[in-house]
């Protein structure tokens, strides 16, 4: 359904101001995918149930794509009033954008330089590191790594990556989304066991539209993701001066703690 309090909208006129600051109008789409039993964090539910809901997002994606004017769509979740979250029966939200996210941007760019100086893609990289190391790795299956991030923001940050190179997540294939389901539901139910039920985010990271003009030069680049967040430390004066995060508990540390 359409979110009652939408970030964007449809109604908006699309314009873009480029005077001294520049700035573009909110349009696109803001949905919300409720599943429908009521305080049961997706923590606890069944993998079957997550699998439907990751299929239901790559409908929305593949969907939300034929707007011309749209060239990106996050997809994410809140879970606990410290993540964001306004509500206790659980949900996600699907945004769609008139233009590639800052943050999307930057990611893109940083594998596109990987790959020019070094040749390969920068997350499958990463993975061979980690399967050597080992240290960070909460757990792997054929398809999916799931890693305490090296350079985490906060404690217990998680990444599940796909051993398979692929830039879209929507284009992943049934069995992938079976198996990423039963990987989300082992995170996120360790993370409730282990940390009492801790406010977190997720969000999935990909590729946009391929139709944005510069996305062609990174299709090969990038490799898409899937981002698990608890909030458990609170940017102070230093974070936000600098946006330099201190994390005190160090990946190595988290992972282990996860694995046993």
């Amino acid at each position: 359904i359409l979110n009652k309090y939408q970030a964007l909208d449809q109604n908006a006129t699309l314009y873009r101001n480029r005077e001294f600051y520049n700035s573009q109008s909110g349009y696109g789409d803001h949905e919300v995918v409720i599943t429908r039993k009521h305080n049961e964090p997706v923590a606890l539910q069944s993998a079957s149930l997550i699998e439907k809901t990751l299929s239901v997002f790559q409908d929305r994606v593949k969907d939300l794509s034929k707007d011309e004017k749209m060239s990106y769509v996050q997809i994410f979740h809140n879970h606990g009033k410290d993540s964001g979250a306004s509500l206790v029966h659980p949900h996600y939200q699907i945004i769609s954008l008139p233009l590639i996210p800052p943050q999307i941007h930057n990611e893109m760019l940083g594998c596109r330089n990987y790959r020019q100086v070094h040749g390969n893609c920068i997350y499958c990289d990463i993975l061979k590191e980690e399967l050597k190391v080992k240290e960070r790795i909460v757990f792997e299956d054929e398809h999916f790594v799931v890693m305490s991030a090296y350079a985490s923001r906060s404690p217990f940050e998680t990444w599940i990556v796909p051993k398979k190179h692929g830039g879209r997540f929507e284009e992943i294939n049934k069995t992938q989304v079976k198996h990423l389901a039963y990987i989300l539901k082992t995170v996120l139910g360790s993370l409730h066991a282990k940390l009492s039920d801790p406010p977190l985010n997720f969000y999935i990271h990909s590729m946009p539209f391929a139709r944005t003009n510069h996305v062609y030069k990174e299709e090969n680049d990038y490799h898409w993701h899937l981002t698990v967040f608890p909030r458990l430390s609170t940017w102070a004066g230093l974070e936000f001066a600098t946006g330099i995060p201190i994390n005190v508990m160090p990946p190595e540390m988290t992972a282990k703690f996860l694995r046993e």
